[in-house]
């Protein structure tokens, strides 16, 4: 089919200057006008949008075939991020084997999308009330505090969450990203205050009461990456029970939550996560630490409107109540923003 430019903008109902902007690449078309302009010119979106395929090509780099990709726009480069074959959410793209991206998602829907990289479980509750909204959108990555914070100096994602700070030293978390991230202006924005400790079960042997008793024979302590808030926090418990880090043994694991499982499923005796998740699982938990778990993001990216959309939630008393009743989680300074300037 073969329309003027006029006409097909004005069967799909908008200028003849906004199809112009759209065609020039100066402008990404909603969801609605993107499936409109496909269904008059009879063709499919992935096939009118090829402004984003080089960009979203780019994502694919380094990636072997049969990856699946989360994606989003991050500042001015598209992002994939690749998901484990474990990962029991959807995929954006598949790389095939020749390299190139088969699109699953639309790319209009992954436009306004926030990219949120952190530990905390609760990221998930909180993205979740974004799904599925075009116009605003996010996805949670499972990473780690510092994998999360050179994730977000790497330009591939909006926020980082870390908990790499005690809760009565919120400087501490400023003066960490100042040096992660320096000379651009960033904001802090407090989630929850929670409790980091040592998760046991509750009736298996050995019996372990400190972090003195993680260094006797036998005992299996699952360990974290280096970059992990929980790593930071045991390092600090077995120096102050004299004891280093090459005195435990046990198997690395990737979260909190797998950590908590391994304690459940007698993989290891004991895991330092975060008292919520000990909680959970109906693990006994013996403090170590308070801490706060903060989101970081750039100030230029506060009119994301998915990044807005986040912030905008946790300044609501619904979504507050809505952790709160999780267990073990203080939201009194949840929203509580401070700005970072620029070094």
């Amino acid at each position: 089919m073969h329309l003027s430019q006029s006409a097909a903008a004005a069967r799909v109902g908008i200028s003849r200057q906004a199809l112009a902007a759209i065609e020039n690449g100066q402008a990404v078309p909603s969801t609605t006008i993107a499936l409109a302009l496909a269904a008059t010119l009879g063709h499919a979106v992935e096939e009118l949008f090829q402004l984003e395929s080089a960009g979203i090509q780019a994502a694919a780099v380094g990636h072997p075939p049969g990856t699946r990709l989360a994606l989003a726009h991050v500042g001015a480069h598209w992002v994939g991020h690749a998901l484990a074959a474990s990962d029991s959410v959807s995929a954006d793209a598949l790389v095939r084997p020749d390299g190139a991206i088969e699109m699953l998602t639309a790319p209009p829907d992954l436009e306004n999308r926030a990219l949120v990289a952190g530990c905390a479980p609760l990221l998930g509750a909180l993205v979740g009330h974004l799904q599925g909204r075009a116009e605003a959108s996010a996805r949670w990555l499972l990473q780690s505090s510092g994998r999360s914070l050179d994730a977000l100096a790497a330009g591939r994602v909006h926020m980082a969450g870390f908990h790499l700070a005690a809760w009565d030293d919120p400087r501490a978390h400023e003066r960490l990203v100042r040096e992660r991230i320096p000379g651009e202006p960033l904001e802090i924005v407090t989630l929850v205050g929670w409790r980091e400790g040592l998760a046991m079960a509750r009736e298996h042997p050995p019996r372990i009461d400190s972090a003195a008793d993680l260094g006797a024979a036998g005992v299996r302590v699952a360990q974290r990456a280096p970059d992990a808030g929980a790593t930071v926090v045991l390092h600090a418990a077995l120096a102050a029970a004299g004891l280093a880090p090459a005195d435990i043994r046990g198997p690395r694991v990737s979260s909190h939550g797998a950590a908590a499982l391994a304690v459940r499923h007698g993989a290891v005796h004991a895991a330092v996560v975060a008292e919520p998740v000990a909680a959970a699982h109906d693990l006994r938990f013996l403090p170590l630490s308070e801490e706060r778990f903060e989101l970081v993001f750039r100030s230029r990216d506060r009119a994301h409107p998915g990044v807005k959309r986040l912030l905008d939630r946790l300044t609501q008393a619904a979504f507050a109540r809505e952790v709160s009743a999780m267990g073990a989680h203080d939201t009194t300074q949840m929203g509580d923003v401070r700005l970072v300037g620029a070094a």
